[in-house]
């Protein structure tokens, strides 16, 4: 699922394109590009296509779906990047309502301006904003079958993670090369985390990779750097090297420069090495190079949380 972006009336600062893209980190979702334009987000409403609008004419977030799909989303956000976050926690309390907690988004239909005239038999024509949750309230929303989300009380992806790790008395560390060690920052964000997380190896290079880590030296030759092999070795050199029950690993190529037609920008691959085994990842990133390594860090981290929570 690919998005595009327009800012309307406006030029975004740094933090809003950082704001937004960490959103859609969190909801798994990918943006394609990038638009600037004049006029009112009234026209985009009900667009055929995946759009988010950014304008200082929108107030608070609210979402137009098309009927029972995942197609067509219309995200609609106001400048502030304070109030963004309110997708997330408008979202989760409409699970909350159900009793069922999901990932993507289901469906419904309105327009901001009518929602008085909403009939109520009509199941899904309910606008996702605060003011509104008492008609999600009183009918009963069909939900599609997706992935589980990952809370409910409107927690960090780190921190659900560093809870499960306590709870299982489990311990991690992480090799590092396109990320720089922003895994391992990501999980110390969360105070309490030296319970769990014992520290990090950052191999940028392919020296530090083979002679810390363990990485066969014909593994780097055959494979690349960049490849599933030295993915895994890495994952379990480093659960080796530190004695963890858990290995965290990342290689790709974060960009702007060093791709290939074999191995592209925002190539990356990732491994989470076990008691049980070692689980590989592959992931292409289309952003730029700081928002694949922002990416690549809260993907690991969500393969993680799905590992732990069938139970590894």
């Amino acid at each position: 699922m690919g998005f595009t972006v327009y800012f309307l009336n406006t030029f975004p600062s740094e933090a809003q394109v950082s704001k937004i893209f960490r959103l859609f980190t969190d909801l798994l979702w990918d943006i394609d590009q990038i638009k600037f334009e004049n006029g009112s987000y009234r026209s985009f409403i009900g667009r055929k296509e995946d759009i988010v609008v950014v304008s200082p004419e929108i107030e608070s977030p609210f979402l137009y779906l098309e009927e029972l799909v995942l197609d067509h989303i219309n995200l609609f956000l106001p400048l502030s990047t304070a109030k963004w976050g309110e997708v997330e926690k408008l979202l989760q309390r409409v699970w909350e309502e159900e009793n069922v907690f999901h990932k993507k988004v289901f469906v419904y239909r309105s327009y901001p301006d009518a929602v008085e005239n909403i009939p109520m038999e009509l199941s899904y024509n309910v606008l996702l904003n605060e003011k509104y949750l008492s008609v999600i309230s009183e009918e009963r929303i069909p939900l599609l079958e997706t992935e589980e989300f990952f809370t409910s009380e409107g927690e960090e992806l780190e921190e659900v993670v560093g809870k499960l790790l306590r709870k299982r008395h489990l311990t991690v560390s992480t090799a590092e090369s396109c990320t720089g060690g922003l895994v391992a920052a990501t999980l110390v964000n969360v105070p309490g985390s030296s319970e769990y997380f014992k520290g990090s190896v950052v191999a940028y290079s392919n020296e530090v990779k083979e002679r810390i880590l363990g990485v066969k030296r014909e593994t780097l030759q055959k494979y690349g750097a960049v490849s599933a092999q030295t993915a895994e070795e890495m994952a379990i050199g480093v659960r080796k090297l530190l004695k963890t029950d858990i290995g965290v690993s990342t290689t790709g190529i974060a960009g702007p420069g060093g791709g290939t037609a074999e191995k592209p920008v925002g190539l990356t691959y990732f491994a989470v090495a076990h008691p049980d085994g070692v689980e590989v990842f592959k992931k292409v990133f289309p952003y730029d190079r700081n928002q694949n390594r922002l990416s690549a860090t809260y993907f690991i981290l969500y393969q993680l949380y799905k590992l732990l929570i069938k139970g590894v």
